[in-house]
């Protein structure tokens, strides 16, 4: 375990950011999307006609009990934030750990009883998501149940295939994430500024645009998605690398650099471009 989260009174940080800390204070919290990304991640490794190791599938079907038993309760999500939400990204990717678990038993030894649990517990997320997670005043879902805020960790909607990328619940979740949380230009912010509990102010999240570029090409909308891409490609580094945040304002590279979830991001943003020209 890292050390407590505390903060060093009169360090200046970089540029003038303040508070410095040590430790992390997110390393105790309940996090639900983890598991999705790790699962989806033995799903691509089966679905390309690989197969686990035994040690492998039972650590995945123990990620998958996990997410089966604890789905319901409140995390802090994708954001690390500090006071738990029922937040719908978690669920959605809940849902995707459980999906994707299903689809490698179909080739992987697993007991009727556990593949059972985990049929209900996705079909439950889904279930709950569509009715809780939804805002039908602004057609898109949102950040937590009953929530009006957004949160742009939701362009990952076309990926799971929970709902079709022709329906107008992902339609409408894309184009109300590119308008309330615009930055400006391409920039997205991640969640509505000054809606984590921190002081202060944050910058327009990279890894957003990319997530957007993506979910656009996904959804049919490549001359969107070419041009956002295009835009992003003038926001590089003077060595075509990008930190974790970009300042609206001046253009500064602010947080991590350079950012391997902004890098990955722009990588599966392209390959979605691809993908679309190749259909």
């Amino acid at each position: 375990m890292p050390p407590a989260e505390r903060e060093l009174p009169g360090w200046p940080g970089y540029l003038g950011s303040v508070p410095v800390r040590v430790g992390n204070g997110a390393a105790g919290q309940h996090q639900l999307d983890g598991y999705g990304w790790v699962i989806d991640a033995a799903w691509a490794f089966v679905r390309a006609g690989h197969r686990l190791y035994t040690e492998t599938w039972r650590a995945i079907r123990g990620f998958a009990d996990i997410v089966a038993r604890y789905w319901q309760e409140p995390d802090a999500g994708i954001w690390e934030v500090r006071e738990p939400a029922q937040h719908v990204h978690s669920k959605l990717m809940g849902w995707l750990a459980l999906d994707r678990a299903l689809r490698i038993a179909d080739t992987h030894p697993l007991s009727g009883r556990r593949r059972r649990r985990w049929q209900e517990a996705r079909d439950a997320i889904a279930a709950e998501v569509r009715t809780s997670g939804f805002n039908p005043t602004a057609r898109s879902y949102v950040r937590s149940y009953g929530s009006d805020a957004f949160d742009a960790a939701l362009l990952v909607l076309p990926l799971l295939d929970m709902d079709s990328v022709e329906s107008p619940r992902v339609q409408g979740t894309i184009n109300a994430i590119r308008d309330r949380l615009s930055a400006g230009g391409p920039l997205l912010y991640r969640y509505p500024p000054g809606s984590d509990g921190f002081p202060g102010t944050e910058g327009a999240f990279l890894p957003c645009s990319f997530w957007l570029v993506q979910a656009l090409a996904r959804t049919g909308r490549r001359t969107e998605a070419v041009e956002l891409f295009q835009s992003m490609l003038d926001h590089a580094s003077p060595l075509g690398l990008y930190a974790e945040e970009l300042d609206p304002a001046t253009g500064a590279h602010l947080g991590n650099y350079p950012q391997t979830l902004t890098h990955a991001a722009l990588v599966q943003a392209a390959l979605a471009i691809r993908d679309a020209s190749a259909g």
